[in-house]
């Protein structure tokens, strides 16, 4: 497994981590065996960064570390968590949510640990309730080893709250399709006039760039038939040379296995390899899918609406085109109570989306566009 020395950090880090919000699953908690099997094969592989936060899994990614990950040496892996900002209500929520992290952890202290998911209005949170004294207080008692945030608004907030404060890395959303689709381009360059090393997630966008329809794969595997289509997106980040770590959520042995060995003496991405990801992005444009990673945030809807459900149907859909298997998604296995058209717009779930959809709007044109085809 490849590593990278981090002249900020003054340490040899693994190019990628593991991501612990995408456990394989059953009876809608994490399979304890499966899950343990994969930490297990990832790390005697090399992979020894784990990357949780206090909502992953409904709050069970990090009691699940904290059980497994003790088999191991402390000092031989990284762990990082993250804190809760919008639960954050007094500076005294800070010291709570923090202990009981540690707790859930099952450890004494974090190597990294985040503000998490920032943006203009957790901001707010952050200055109100003094969150970076908190955090930096931590460091200086040796509860946390490295400090920063993760991000999701404009870049314009980015500049401001990354040079107000000293920070030792930075969690951004980093993909090619972002690179020009949003703002991931510019919000990258802003770290790097900084010099803060960037730490980036969603590599694959939640699985939007590991399968596309087979018509835009095809640019891809008449390249390299042996390649897989993530690890196109997974080499392109790494490419970029002030990227520090790379978070993979992994959910199978086969996804783990794959992501090892394209990081294992790892190829940076090519100019003429570049040509042909410009073409695969000039048709994801024409397909029009919703930008969402399955971050699953918003699953919560006061209303029932399966919004990440729902999400995933549309996209398959403008993936494969086959309409006979997305209507009898949407209509036979997706109950009524959860379909699209059962969104009042109240825009509870536009306050919790990191990609700041406009989930209501979406909604409604999935209901109209499955509605159509079954009328067909």
């Amino acid at each position: 497994m490849d590593k990278k020395h981090v002249e900020q950090l003054g340490k040899v880090m693994p190019l990628l981590g593991y991501g612990c919000m995408r456990f394989p699953v059953k009876d809608d908690k994490i399979d304890f065996e499966k899950a343990k099997e994969l930490i297990h094969h990832a790390y005697n592989s090399g992979i020894n960064y784990f990357d949780t936060a206090y909502n992953y899994h409904g709050g069970e990614s990090e009691r699940f570390l904290g059980k497994v990950l003790p088999e191991f040496k402390r000092d031989s892996y990284y762990l990082t968590s993250k804190l809760p900002v919008w639960k954050v209500e007094s500076e005294e929520d800070a010291e709570k949510l923090f202990n009981e992290q540690l707790q859930k952890c099952n450890t004494e202290y974090f190597d990294f640990y985040l503000l998490h998911s920032l943006n203009k209005k957790t901001i707010e949170t952050v200055k109100k309730f003094n969150l970076y004294d908190f955090i930096a207080k931590k460091k200086a008692e040796g509860k946390i080893k490295h400090i920063g945030f993760s991000f999701h608004d404009s870049n314009e907030v980015l500049k401001e709250f990354a040079a107000a404060y000293k920070w030792d890395f930075v969690q951004l959303q980093i993909n090619y399709w972002d690179w020009e689709e949003d703002e991931a381009k510019s919000q990258y360059e802003t770290l790097e006039k900084l010099n803060i090393p960037c730490f980036v997630m969603e590599p694959v966008r939640g699985g939007f760039l590991a399968s596309f329809a087979p018509h835009v794969m095809e640019h891809l595997k008449n390249y390299n038939p042996d390649a897989s289509i993530a690890s196109w997106a997974l080499r392109w980040v790494a490419s970029l040379p002030n990227v520090a770590l790379i978070l993979s959520g992994m959910s199978n042995m086969e996804q783990l296995n794959d992501n090892i060995k394209t990081f294992t003496n790892l190829k940076p991405i090519e100019d003429d390899e570049q040509k042909v990801i410009d073409k695969v992005v000039d048709d994801l444009r024409k397909i029009k899918p919703v930008p969402c990673t399955g971050c699953r945030y918003c699953m919560e809807c006061p209303y029932g609406v399966d919004i990440p459900g729902i999400f995933d149907i549309y996209n398959d859909y403008k993936k494969s085109e086959n309409k006979q298997i997305a209507t009898r998604s949407y209509f036979v296995f997706t109950s009524d109570e959860k379909r699209a058209d059962k969104c009042q717009e109240c825009g509870e779930c536009v306050t919790k989306c990191p990609q700041q959809i406009n989930i209501p709007e979406e909604l409604k044109v999935i209901h109209k566009e499955m509605t159509e085809i079954k009328a067909e």
